[in-house]
């Protein structure tokens, strides 16, 4: 018959160190120089410790304190710390000790059921912070793994956790995707593998529910051309490119006109502000109207001419040129010469566009 060890007792061998200060957004710790240095053997699996991003639990009124390792680094004492009473009669050389920062990430709840079996519940957020002193513990693989796996609609797998035991991490897609979402690492971590992975599996996790394909959308912006091939074995995928390319499946990009509004286009063109930008939203309401300007009618040709001279004179007076002396105005002036000669009356204009053209050529000889 196994010995029964008391909840004391076992928390008291998963102990790894003390609280040495405490913030609202870091801990530190004391790790004792029992502590493991490499592999932890005493939680029943062989667990790498201490790690980066590995967990560590602090015991409070609610249950414990979940948090994450930030760093760890060694500092030098005059004698080693050790438990019980010290003796100072004995001389002792500089001996390392191993801090470690913890980040607080949330509250690890203990529920028992009738049967006297454990279940943990992990909730995001911080209820009580530590004090100096308190005992810092290696969680349990039950532990980690109900913090890996907690919450509910978890139902998009996407990988396995390392540091957590193996376990299995899954997503409830519907709060993945109505929020915000970046996706970090370093370069060769696998950041465009996952990318491409969270969205293959959630299509493939909505299939499964709906028997029929995702109604959603994916719209990849890829400069790169990491994931042109990434799709390719599944319906409803098409690629666009600058270029067509029959070959790999890709093509042409074709931007609608009402996509853009006239200053996106402008700045997609790089027009410049007096004579292209004024051309260029001329022709979008061209386009827009569908309207021939080869087509049309002199009245109508002479009516769209002025109207792109009106643009670039509010243009020039916005910016104060046609006061300025020499520079820019005597550019301006030497653009009123060139319109006039555009600009004269017709018999094919209607009586209206020649009155306002009369007036103009006599606001230009003034």
């Amino acid at each position: 018959m196994g010995k029964m060890t008391s909840p004391l007792s076992n928390a008291d061998s998963l102990r790894i160190g003390n609280v040495d200060f405490v913030s609202p957004d870091e801990i530190k710790v004391l790790l004792d120089i029992e502590a493991p240095n490499d592999v932890a053997l005493n939680t029943g699996f062989p667990r790498p410790f201490p790690r980066i991003n590995g967990y560590a639990l602090i015991p409070n009124e609610s249950g414990f304190l979940v948090t994450q390792i930030e760093w760890i680094t060694i500092e030098r004492s005059q004698y080693p710390k050790r438990q019980g009473i010290q003796d100072f009669g004995i001389i002792d050389l500089p001996y390392p000790l191993r801090k470690m920062s913890l980040n607080p990430l949330g509250i690890l709840k203990e529920n028992i059921n009738e049967s006297g079996v454990s279940s943990y519940e992990f909730l995001r957020g911080i209820e009580i912070y530590p004090t100096v002193g308190d005992p810092v513990l290696l969680p349990t693989q039950t532990q980690l793994k109900s913090i890996v796996e907690s919450g509910s609609n978890r139902r998009v797998n996407i990988g396995t956790s390392p540091l957590a035991g193996n376990a299995v991490v899954s997503i409830d897609p519907d709060k993945l995707f109505g929020r915000h979402l970046a996706i970090l690492g370093n370069t060769g971590s696998g950041k465009s593998c996952s990318t491409a992975g969270i969205i293959r599996w959630s299509i493939e996790s909505a299939k499964k529910e709906q028997s029929d394909n995702a109604n959603a959308r994916f719209i990849i912006l890829d400069p790169n051309g990491e994931y042109s091939t990434a799709f390719k074995d599944m319906s409803n995928v098409r690629v666009y490119g600058v270029e067509k390319d029959p070959d790999r499946n890709i093509e042409q990009l074709k931007i609608p006109l009402w996509l853009w509004n006239s200053s996106e286009w402008a700045s997609f063109t790089n027009a410049s502000s007096k004579a292209q930008r004024p051309t260029l939203i001329q022709a979008l309401r061209t386009v827009r109207d569908n309207i021939d300007v080869a087509s049309m009618n002199p009245a109508n040709q002479m009516k769209h001419y002025l109207m792109i001279l009106q643009r670039i004179i509010s243009i020039e007076l916005s910016e104060g040129n046609p006061y300025r002396g020499g520079g820019k105005s005597k550019g301006f002036k030497q653009s009123i010469e060139t319109w006039k000669v555009g600009i004269s009356t017709s018999e094919n204009f209607t009586d209206d566009q020649n009155q306002v053209i009369e007036t103009l050529q006599n606001d230009f000889d003034t």
